[in-house]
């Protein structure tokens, strides 16, 4: 008898290699409660992963109700996530990958002028085809995204697509189950529930699913709009027209619109007031995925550094906050964990916008960085100079363990026979 998508799901080295994502990607949350309950779920992760497997070669796996999460954004509707429970979130990386690795599927999805949740396929990559696609002429632009794209998708129908794509119909039920997830929270939520995927229609955003999705259900989009004189390029929900002329380039995006239309989308227009579309000749230059674009120049866009600014001059500030709390704080908060922290986020930026090629942006980041550190350095020792008789706060608030610290489990009883304290030099 041949293996089954199901049987290479519920295998135990599948699990494992989808654990690892999730615990990856968990750890680089900014959600302290997120790392902590990673950490949790790690201390017992092979009872956890046998167990998984178990359900769901027994069928009895239940993903479980998921928090609804909205991520308050300046100016704009929250971005709406939602957060499944951690089995749950094994559970969908792992059928993603055991789909994934079906040529039938990457055959489907990896088009030419796609990149977005493609693996091998990155930022870097679809700005340097429009480098490309200028260099060869195309002098006009047109970028848009579509709109709600995620809450938008018609789920039944790409279930229904990768029915048809897929060997067998062994996942067809958990891949439904696990895009169509019960909101615990979902009274909490008010109007905002709109954001969040209905019975029938949608995905959630924060699904590693999702850009699956997104990219079948565009596959007929993306078969359609390249062509001997025009380029278009996808990211997920981001797209970009390049063509010789304006007319040329027109003319594509009202067919964009129509097939969009087809697939129950819309996109936003230039000039409707959104800032989500433009249009222009190429030479001016233009803003897509974080970067701004030219034919001679690629560097990040003031939106991108604005907002990289904005998430580090808040760690820094959140970081001096704490250190008021003395004996109470923490390690994560600690001033050599939150140098730490920093160097990872600017090192982080840094290595995203490693293709760009003006020096100019690097220099003015690193600028900024460099006064916002000396903010929150001159925080620090004003905080740490007030415990000068308290050797223990010194060193919590510097992050340097102490030896004390640490949870004991004595063979023999406890003695307090020695009066050393940590120095206070």
């Amino acid at each position: 008898m041949s293996e089954t998508l199901l049987d290479r799901l519920s295998d135990l080295q599948t699990l494992e290699v989808a654990w690892r994502r999730v615990r990856s990607s968990g750890l680089g949350s900014r959600s302290p409660k997120t790392k902590q309950a990673i950490r949790a779920f790690e201390g017992s992760i092979q009872t956890h992963l046998e167990s998984t497997a178990k359900k769901l070669k027994t069928g009895d796996f239940d993903f479980g109700p998921a928090k609804g999460v909205l991520i308050p954004r300046p100016g704009k509707e929250p971005r709406p996530l939602v957060v499944p429970a951690i089995p749950a979130r094994i559970v969908q990386r792992a059928i993603l990958d055991v789909i994934q690795d079906e040529l039938v599927i990457q055959n489907y999805v990896n088009h030419p002028s796609s990149f977005g949740g493609i693996h091998g396929r990155s930022v870097q990559q679809a700005i340097r085809t429009a480098c490309i696609a200028m260099k060869e002429g195309s002098t006009y632009f047109l970028c848009s995204d579509i709109e709600g794209f995620f809450t938008q998708i018609p789920r039944n129908d790409v279930l229904d697509k990768l029915r048809e794509l897929l060997p067998d119909t062994s996942l067809t039920e958990l891949l439904g189950s696990a895009t169509k997830l019960e909101i615990e929270n979902i009274s909490e939520l008010g109007t905002y529930r709109a954001l969040l995927p209905s019975e029938h229609e949608g995905v959630a955003q924060g699904c590693c699913l999702s850009p699956l999705f997104g990219n079948i259900l565009m596959h007929s989009f993306d078969a359609s709009m390249n062509t001997d004189m025009i380029i278009t390029l996808r990211y997920i929900d981001d797209f970009l027209i390049l063509g010789p002329r304006k007319e040329e380039v027109a003319r594509a995006f009202r067919t964009a619109c129509a097939l969009l239309g087809k697939l129950g989308l819309k996109a936003y227009r230039p000039g409707d007031g959104s800032g989500k579309a433009a249009e222009g000749p190429t030479k001016k230059g233009f803003d897509y995925l974080g970067c701004t674009v030219s034919p001679t120049i690629i560097q990040p866009s003031k939106k991108a550094r604005k907002s990289f600014e904005e998430k580090l001059e808040k760690r820094l500030r959140n970081a001096a906050q704490k250190l008021r709390q003395t004996e109470g704080v923490e390690y994560e908060h600690s001033f050599i964990m939150t140098l730490y922290y920093v160097s990872n986020m600017v090192k982080s930026w840094s290595a995203q916008y490693s293709f760009c090629n003006p020096t100019d942006a690097f220099y003015s980041m690193d600028i900024r960085v460099d006064k916002l550190l000396k903010k929150y350095i001159n925080s620090f020792f004003a905080e740490y100079r007030k415990h000068k008789t308290s050797p223990k706060a010194r060193r919590r608030l510097l992050g340097v363990w102490l030896a004390t610290d640490v949870k004991r489990s004595p063979l023999l009883p406890l003695r307090e026979d020695t009066d050393h304290k940590p120095s206070d030099s």
